[in-house]
């Protein structure tokens, strides 16, 4: 691919995926952000973005989904896109729940373990403060609900639980997010 070619085909944005891929992997970043090769499918992946999609629209196949959307908070801004910029760089951040009035940030999870050490530490709830200051001029409260899941039979399920942490971050969490995370990956520009 000629050069000009993989320059048009890169976003002219930064979003947390982008940024934590590249943390991970920089050739697997390489491979997803410019030369468009797609991100592979997991069960994880899978099952995450089935809530999602439920969340969204209102309805599943699956039961279990159901049920966890009768007792997930109900946001009025679901799959809100926030897009902010810092030092010529545009920002943009998909957040699975937004309540502008109260400048609450609402992430929603799957997976086998979440903790409040690591609700606490999550990169993508400090770049999402990030947005939200840099747009708002306000620090967000952040919560995030934990649906644990477990294997059965080689499949992925739901347990039905519902797990709430509440975590904030600071003026200082986000100078060092940008320090260290967002000037690693500018520099590799």
């Amino acid at each position: 691919m000629k050069k000009q070619e993989l320059k048009n085909k890169r976003r002219d944005y930064l979003s947390w995926s982008q940024l934590n891929l590249w943390e991970r992997n920089p050739e697997s970043y390489k491979e997803v952000y410019i030369y468009g090769r797609g991100i592979y499918p997991s069960k994880y992946l899978d099952l995450g973005k089935e809530l999602a999609e439920a969340l969204e629209n209102g309805q599943s196949k699956d039961a279990m989904i159901n049920h966890l959307r009768t007792f997930l908070p109900k946001c009025p801004k679901v799959e809100y896109e926030i897009r902010a910029k810092l030092n010529g760089i545009n920002l943009l951040g998909k957040l699975d729940g937004y309540i502008p009035r109260k400048k609450t940030i609402i992430e929603i999870k799957t997976g086998k373990k979440w903790t409040q050490g690591m609700v606490d530490k999550s990169g993508q709830l400090t770049f999402y403060a990030l947005l939200v200051w840099l747009k708002y001029k306000k620090m967000p409260e952040i919560k995030l609900y934990w649906c644990p899941t477990k294997e059965e039979d080689g499949e992925l399920k739901l347990t039905g639980e519902i797990k709430t942490f509440t975590t904030k971050r600071s003026q200082i969490d986000l100078l060092r997010f940008i320090k260290n995370a967002y000037s690693q990956y500018l520099q590799s520009e």
